[in-house]
């Protein structure tokens, strides 16, 4: 028997050269992608889910100067007026706003949550 497994062998030499190549078993943590997912999916629906009110300095920094920007209206504080802040944050929220509007989306439930999945997006990409 072990005569003919040799000449077998001998005869089919690729097939006994290469090993084969196993995948292991699929796990959550297995790269660095499907982390990031996993903390993507847990940011977004932490922003959905938290119901509780915090109006932090960055509500007035950004949001509120993002509304005026998009809508024409809104609060703005004195660095604003005095010029000493920038508008790049802002203007990523203005967009959002916009495009919410243009969609008719401009409710007050999407005004106030897609802000806060665009943060958790950012904040995950981070």
């Amino acid at each position: 028997v072990d005569i003919a497994a040799d000449k077998y062998r001998i005869e089919n030499p690729n097939l006994f050269d290469r090993e084969e190549k196993r995948t292991p078993k699929s796990n959550l943590f297995s790269s660095s992608k499907r982390v990031f997912v996993l903390c993507l999916a847990i940011r977004m629906a932490n922003s959905l889910l938290v119901q509780t009110y915090f109006n932090p300095d960055e509500h007035w920094q950004t949001l509120e100067v993002a509304h005026r920007i998009a809508f024409g209206y809104g609060h703005l504080t004195w660095e604003w007026k005095k010029g000493i802040r920038s508008y790049l944050h802002p203007m990523l929220f203005s967009l959002l706003y916009k495009v919410l509007a243009q969609l008719h989306l401009d409710t007050p439930w999407f005004m106030m949550k897609a802000p806060r999945l665009l943060q958790s997006i950012l904040s995950a990409v981070g």
